[in-house]
């Protein structure tokens, strides 16, 4: 992640969006498009990479040992009540008292933060969720303890695990535009940048291009579930699915 750039040059407010975007210019260059959706990626790569290591794991070991339900339930809660724009705001005197700036710490933090939830609370269910009979049965194998986890539990609760980490990962690029009103850059400098210059043509197409940009997030994470998902799982959840709909 790079330092804070200059503001976006000043477009003519008559510049079209269309104009503005198939202009070679808007994407190059120290404050081009492309530098600056390589930012969004790296900070947005890094809070979903420590997210995921914090969360993940924790939660699976948690419900296959069927403990800290009630603390996971209240940790979550107050994971959602946090704002994440007032939660940056408040890291950034301290970050620039410890000599660390004004990012990436203070957004890293909070948008760390705010991924937690959706993973935690959509892995805890997924494995506790686990038929008992498929537990049960490895079990009575021979297969005991993180064997049962990581053979049994795990591969039956991943559809539901990855869906937390897509929610997790759309919500974190979603947010990520107000880092550029904390001082940093990314995608979000556009919208910034247009309110400042009262340039609708930025504003648009800054939210845009964020917008965008989750979507195929979104569809790549979909396709990765697709893929990691064993076909067997899928097809036993379709029939679990087929038999839930009412006659």
């Amino acid at each position: 992640m790079s330092g804070v750039r200059l503001a976006q040059a000043a477009l003519p407010r008559d510049i079209t969006l269309r104009e503005w975007l198939l202009d070679g210019a808007s994407w190059t260059g120290e404050g081009g498009i492309l530098p600056s959706l390589v930012d969004t990626l790296t900070l947005f790569g890094a809070v979903m990479l420590v997210a995921t290591l914090l969360a993940v794991p924790t939660a699976a070991v948690l419900a296959h040992l069927g403990r800290a339900r009630l603390i996971g339930a209240w940790l979550v809660n107050v994971g959602r009540a946090v704002p994440t724009f007032a939660l940056a705001a408040l890291l950034v005197p301290i970050s620039l008292r410890a000599g660390y700036g004004f990012e990436p710490w203070p957004i890293f933090t909070a948008l760390t933060l705010m991924a937690l939830p959706p993973m935690y609370l959509g892995t805890y269910t997924a494995v506790s969720g686990v038929d008992r009979a498929a537990v049960d049965a490895a079990r009575a194998v021979g297969l005991r303890g993180r064997a049962v986890l990581r053979q049994v539990e795990l591969p039956l609760a991943l559809s539901i695990i990855l869906t937390g980490v897509r929610v997790s990962a759309v919500q974190v690029i979603a947010t990520e535009p107000i880092r550029a009103f904390l001082g940093g850059d990314g995608l979000g400098r556009y919208v910034r940048d247009g309110l400042g210059q009262r340039n609708t043509t930025l504003i648009v197409g800054g939210a845009a291009l964020v917008a965008v940009l989750a979507g195929l997030v979104a569809l790549a994470l979909a396709a990765l579930q697709r893929l990691l998902v064993p076909r067997g799982v899928r097809r036993l959840q379709a029939v679990g699915a087929s038999r839930d709909v009412p006659a």
